[in-house]
């Protein structure tokens, strides 16, 4: 009997340490010490900061949870705002075992109740993180131990250099928090330029979800709202606000990028195919993405780009450009930039109801791919972008529309071979040769010059009406097979569809090298 007494006490020590607790901060005191543990879910006998929240369940062990009950006579109370600030004096412990700090919890929180398409959050947070600002060595909240996964909901963070560090495999869940404003979400947290960070990871992120509540505000952050270093699990970012106030109706100054990924061989959502996954993407200084993958071969899991408003207002009509930067006129950005060798493991756009991207009232190009390829660019709407709607590059210095060349021998690998050094190796764009109205109908007679040895057949050929070279409403896809290459070949349309705009092709092979757009006429009766 003793000896089966013996076994089962270290299980029952391991039970107790393993039991979620949940923790009650009732101050903005910074005190960590044991005074400031007490933490009962009771407030009457609650003495704790959420810096002893945090050690407390650093010492618990299994999924616990931070609420908060903060009166309005605490010293952190701001009262303009009817709010609570926690200035931490030094960074706050390491995260480093599960842990939910739910800022909804304290009385007078709400969640946002608006979709995109009603506008932006309406959200009303209570609890603020506030670091000394950017030119400080500080970060915010760090999940840096084993497996820890952090959620956060309903807190504003800002003026940490780094406001939320996630740098284990999560997946760590932010849901309806400002990250970079100031508690209304309407204004940026720091006035002063620097190398500030929204969101760092190295793990997988669930930044949204596509309900309302979950919706987040991710600007104002000096230089990027989610720095994404990441070779692990697939995240998704989906129903955020990136580079705009709460309202989405303007941009706040400071964040250049909006998204800036590195090393994404495991790839990510952002966005979605439902106009609530949709993310509003705009406003921001250098450009909305900035993708630098480093993938060789094709990519199982791509990094997709669906579904966005990038560049406009939350109701999509109203210009909000990436790329345009006040502090340098002269330097406009593309509002998405592809770099990398090899695969790009990218897609932007797709062929499914409301994959489609919106990219509008850029700086400069609507898409610039430079270097690698394989990245398909389809079903996307471009609007007034200051450049060229897709530009494909050889350096960043080769800016601009790359003119077709015979049978499109710029495809060819490098003497030698290796990798391509050409933005989806320079893809031929079509060319028309003819257009002719009959009745109802309009018949479009057009050639792709790409050889059969220097591209994967068939070609997608991309049928839109748009104006100034940009795409602005799709009118029909074409097969173009390795039988037809290099030959003209005709479709027809309803007339209707082009609605006395201009038609805009574009190709993309079987591999998903996309060209830039070519073919921009405008024609009366036939063609002329």
């Amino acid at each position: 009997m003793r000896l089966r007494i013996l076994c089962l006490c270290p299980l029952l020590a391991l039970t107790t340490q393993l039991h979620a607790a949940t923790y009650l901060v009732d101050t903005t005191s910074d005190d960590g010490s044991a005074g400031m543990q007490v933490c009962d879910s009771d407030p009457a006998n609650s003495d704790c900061s959420l810096r002893g929240a945090i050690n407390r369940a650093h010492a618990n062990g299994g999924t616990d949870t931070i609420t908060f009950a903060i009166p309005d006579t605490d010293p952190g109370y701001v009262a303009t705002t009817a709010h609570w600030r926690f200035t931490p004096a030094s960074e706050y412990p390491y995260v480093t075992d599960d842990l939910i700090i739910d800022g909804y919890s304290q009385p007078g929180a709400e969640e946002n109740t608006q979709t995109p398409e009603q506008g932006g959050s309406n959200a009303t947070l209570k609890i603020e993180l506030r670091g000394p600002g950017v030119s400080a060595q500080s970060t915010g909240l760090h999940a840096v131990n084993g497996d820890a996964r952090l959620t956060l909901r309903g807190v504003a963070i800002n003026r940490f250099q780094t406001n939320l560090q996630l740098w284990t495999p999560g997946p760590h869940h932010v849901e309806g928090c400002f990250i970079g404003t100031d508690i209304t979400g309407m204004l940026a947290a720091e006035s002063t330029n620097g190398s500030g960070i929204g969101i760092r990871l190295n793990g997988q992120l669930i930044a949204g979800d596509g309900t309302p509540a979950s919706r987040n505000v991710i600007s104002g952050n000096p230089y990027i709202g989610i720095w994404d270093d990441r070779n692990s699990a697939h995240s998704t970012i989906q129903g955020n606000l990136i580079g705009t106030n709460a309202a989405g109706t303007a941009a706040l100054p400071g964040q250049d990028y909006g998204i800036y990924a590195v090393s994404i061989g495991n790839g990510a959502l952002v966005g979605g195919s439902d106009p609530s996954q949709r993310n509003l993407i705009s406003g921001n200084t250098i450009g909305a993405l900035n993708i630098s993958p480093q993938i060789s071969g094709a990519n199982s899991q791509p990094y997709r780009v669906v579904g966005n408003f990038i560049g406009t207002d939350f109701s999509g009509t109203l210009p909000i450009g990436n790329g345009i930067n006040p502090q340098s006129p002269s330097q406009p950005q593309p509002s998405i930039s592809v770099f990398g060798l090899g695969s790009c493991g990218l897609e932007i756009g797709g062929d499914g109801a409301g994959e489609g991207n919106l990219i509008g009232f850029g700086g400069r190009e609507g898409i610039l791919v430079n270097a690698c390829d394989r990245a398909p660019i389809i079903g996307n709407r471009f609007v007034l972008n200051r450049g060229v709607a897709i530009d494909l590059s050889t350096s960043n210095a080769d800016i601009g529309p790359t003119p077709n060349d015979p049978g499109d021998a710029d495809a060819n690998p490098p003497p030698g071979g290796g990798a391509f050094l050409s933005g989806n190796r320079l893809q031929n764009s079509p060319e028309i040769l003819a257009l002719v109205y009959s009745g109802n109908y309009v018949t479009l007679t057009y050639r792709v010059d790409t050889d059969v040895a220097n591209a994967t057949y068939p070609l997608r050929i991309d049928i839109a009406r748009g104006r100034a070279g940009q795409a602005e409403f799709p009118v029909a896809i074409d097969s173009y097979g390795a039988i037809d290459a290099g030959l003209p070949k005709s479709i027809t349309f309803p007339a209707s569809a082009l609605a006395g705009g201009a038609l805009v092709l574009s190709a993309t092979d079987a591999a998903g090298n996309t060209s830039e757009f070519g073919g921009e006429h405008l024609f009366a009766d036939s063609f002329e």
